[in-house]
């Protein structure tokens, strides 16, 4: 398939939840022209925590993303909260990749898109850091369990289940966060009325909606499902959940 633009958050490459061959097979079977970086791509907070996980396919994803620069396609690296260092070299080019904090898109049909990872909105973060540590490590050791829970699942010829999935959907504190996070994104992008979408990343929930006259694209994840924000010839943008 070609696409003019490809978004794409939260691979966390460097831990054993990044689907990191879905995500090379994706970007081999796809063209485009421009493809973002929206944060999280590289989880550095996985060295601190002593459990760094390297393998092959991640070198060569990070040699395939290098070489796709050097070849002329544009790639712009939007930092996000799990490899923060790089805000310090914002505004800099990195082998032909822009490091930046966020961004302004303009599709091929004239739309303005705020491109940011989005953890400048979660208010855990910023007042309560410690929970905001607490509640990360839970949320690894959910993913984790869940790998080896969809093992027996699979081997007894169940679906896949996704707890993280059940936990945001049906827990109601989890819920509203989601909710009070988008409305905060929202009342962001509402500063500059040039602005017609917004593309964030950050909690790992996909989502294409409309909130008070802005569309709100959110790219997901690569550590559950997969998914991506393309943005076609033509300037459509859309959500794309890539199946196994």
């Amino acid at each position: 398939m070609k696409y003019k633009t490809i978004f794409i958050s939260d691979v966390h490459l460097g831990t054993t939840v990044s689907q990191t061959d879905k995500l090379l097979k994706f970007l081999k079977e796809n063209e485009f022209e421009k493809l973002y970086l929206v944060g999280d791509i590289v989880d550095m907070t996985a060295i601190r925590r002593r459990y760094f996980y390297w393998n092959e396919d991640n070198n060569t994803l990070l040699q395939k993303i290098l070489r796709m620069a050097r070849k002329g396609i544009q790639v712009e690296y939007i930092v996000g909260n799990h490899d923060i260092f790089l805000e310090f070299f914002a505004h800099e080019y990195f082998g032909n990749i822009g490091l930046k904090e966020r961004d302004v898109h303009v599709t091929a049909n004239g739309t303005r898109c705020l491109v940011m990872h989005g953890h400048q909105f979660d208010g855990v973060i910023k007042k309560m850091p410690l929970l905001y540590w607490l509640g990360d490590t839970m949320y690894d050791f959910a993913l984790f369990i869940n790998i080896w829970f969809n093992r027996i699942r699979y081997l007894l010829g169940k679906d896949y289940w996704s707890l993280s999935l059940y936990l945001k959907t049906k827990v109601k504190n989890v819920v509203k966060f989601i909710g009070n996070y988008e409305q905060l994104v929202i009342h962001e992008v509402k500063k500059d009325t040039s602005i017609g979408a917004v593309i964030v990343g950050h909690i790992h929930m996909a989502a294409d909606k409309e909130i008070s006259r802005i569309r709100y694209l959110n790219c997901g994840c690569w550590t559950e499902f997969c998914s991506a924000v393309v943005e076609h010839e033509d300037g459509r943008l859309e959500l794309l959940r890539i199946e196994e």
